[in-house]
């Protein structure tokens, strides 16, 4: 005990420089952690809502909100689960299944709420008894990593379920599209992935994929 109050009386000087050496340490720490991220394209607190739809004889994607991990599951809790489970998310399963069906559940409710708050217009016309345009459609989320995708953060993607059944069911509409790039070929690859689930969903008494009623206003 003697000891460590020499110690301490010998430190009582130098506790400012210590302090500030941590702190700097810290913002070191956390700068590497950021530089090699931007280098590997690595940004799994990125949200990205992304809506496909078939254009003419093509796939398009078009980005409906991108924000912050945080924004969507709201604790760290969620946030945490959320992103073990893109870590683990591999070429061939993009989509993320978490082992819990209760935080399954969890995830696809917080994301139901951002997409419902996005569209709460359309919500809004139709209870005034307003003209509104809309369609069922199914999201999952992901985290792709295939080698030509540009970024690697979790979307969540975001389709009507007649375009889904037409692109990968009996129509097969999906072998008849133009696809001109690596990847636009890639989330084609990625929605059939997600048809099979939506086909396993059907008979599933919890679901992995998240449905919702999306339109506009006419």
């Amino acid at each position: 005990m003697e000891s460590v109050q020499r110690f301490l009386e010998f430190m009582r000087p130098h506790w400012n420089t210590v302090a500030l050496v941590v702190t700097w340490l810290g913002i070191g720490v956390a700068y590497l952690r950021r530089r090699a991220q931007w280098r590997g394209k690595q940004f799994l607190a990125r949200v990205n809502f992304s809506l496909n739809y078939v254009a003419g004889d093509g796939l398009a994607m078009r980005t409906l909100l991108e924000t912050t991990a945080a924004a969507v599951w709201l604790n760290d809790y969620g946030v945490a689960r959320v992103l073990a489970a893109a870590r683990r998310a591999a070429v061939d399963q993009p989509f993320l299944s978490l082992p819990d069906p209760d935080d399954q559940d969890f995830v696809n409710r917080a994301v139901l709420n951002v997409l419902s708050e996005r569209f709460a217009q359309t919500y809004l016309a139709a209870s005034l008894g307003r003209p509104v345009h809309t369609s069922p459609h199914v999201f999952g989320v992901t985290c792709e990593k295939y080698g030509d995708i540009r970024t690697l953060k979790v979307r969540v993607l975001v389709i009507a379920e007649q375009t889904l059944v037409e692109l990968f069911g009996s129509d097969n509409r999906a072998a008849s599209l133009n696809i001109p790039g690596t990847i636009l070929r890639s989330r084609l690859t990625t929605l059939r992935v997600m048809y099979d689930l939506y086909r396993k969903d059907r008979a599933a008494e919890r679901p992995v994929l998240g449905r919702i009623e999306l339109g506009v206003a006419d």
